[in-house]
């Protein structure tokens, strides 16, 4: 499925009025699968780093380190953990799981909904948690179905996109379940979704680009979901060259004849 091509300044989005709540699961059987991989990109940032393929063929390969998927705990009953206050220590950078120098974003795969989503930004900068009008549509709902539809999301930057509606949907991080309600857009490339301030403060957790980790406390301890530099670099190369590609089929300027 292919996404707009237009990229959208979505890492400056600010919403008001997001709603989250923290729920358990039941018994879900022995490692119950997710429904369905939902795993696309389109569009996104450019920079001078990404300027040529041989440029960003070398990143990719620097970048081909094993993704670790957060696993699916099953069998969370009762209460379960819940994220706490603390303190969260970092650890010292493995240069063989995080290449560095480096100046990647942060890319998660979490389970949504039963399902396995990738391309997952994470973004301090954003208090709107939002999810790709597309993603919603291979999870099986209407768009018809959403809750306050229309509603303005603004940039600082003065853009804006408007809102298809509200969805709750069920975030899946490490051992925590949380209810989270995002915001439907059509112009998320080349993100799934962005998980904002919103997302982080609830479940207490502190990202760090530098260590490609989200890392929050619960009360077994530490858990720490890595982020993939791969699916981030991915982005940027996709995203540089559907730019360069809508420019070079976009009509020539038409001259202005002047008099002499």
């Amino acid at each position: 499925m292919r996404l707009p091509q237009r990229p959208c300044t979505s890492a400056q989005i600010l919403e008001e009025g997001t709603h989250h709540s923290i729920i358990t699961l039941g018994p879900r059987g022995p490692q119950s699968p997710p429904k369905a991989v939902i795993n696309y990109i389109n569009g996104g940032p450019s920079d001078e780093e990404y300027d040529s393929k041989r440029k960003r063929q070398k990143l990719l390969r620097a970048a081909s380190i094993r993704e670790r998927i957060n696993s699916i705990r099953s069998g969370l009953t009762g209460e379960g953990p819940r994220p706490i206050d603390g303190t969260i220590i970092f650890p010292l950078v493995d240069p063989t799981r995080t290449p560095q120098p480096h100046r990647d974003a942060l890319i998660l795969s979490l389970e949504i909904g039963d399902f396995d989503v990738r391309r997952i930004l994470v973004d301090p900068g954003s208090s709107a948690d939002l999810v790709q009008a597309s993603v919603i549509g291979h999870m099986g709902h209407s768009l018809a179905g959403l809750e306050n539809p229309g509603r303005i999301l603004s940039g600082f930057n003065g853009s804006s996109t408007t809102s298809l509606g509200d969805i709750i949907l069920p975030v899946r991080a490490g051992p925590v379940t949380l209810n989270v309600q995002f915001s439907v857009v059509q112009e998320l490339s080349p993100f799934n979704v962005i998980l904002g301030r919103t997302w982080l403060h609830y479940m207490k957790a502190i990202p760090s680009t530098y260590h490609q980790m989200v890392s929050f406390l619960t009360n077994e301890g530490q858990t720490d979901l890595y982020g993939s530099q791969l699916a981030a670099r991915q982005c940027y190369q996709i995203a540089r060259e559907a730019v360069a590609n809508q420019e070079d089929a976009s009509p020539p300027e038409p001259s202005i004849a002047h008099d002499q």
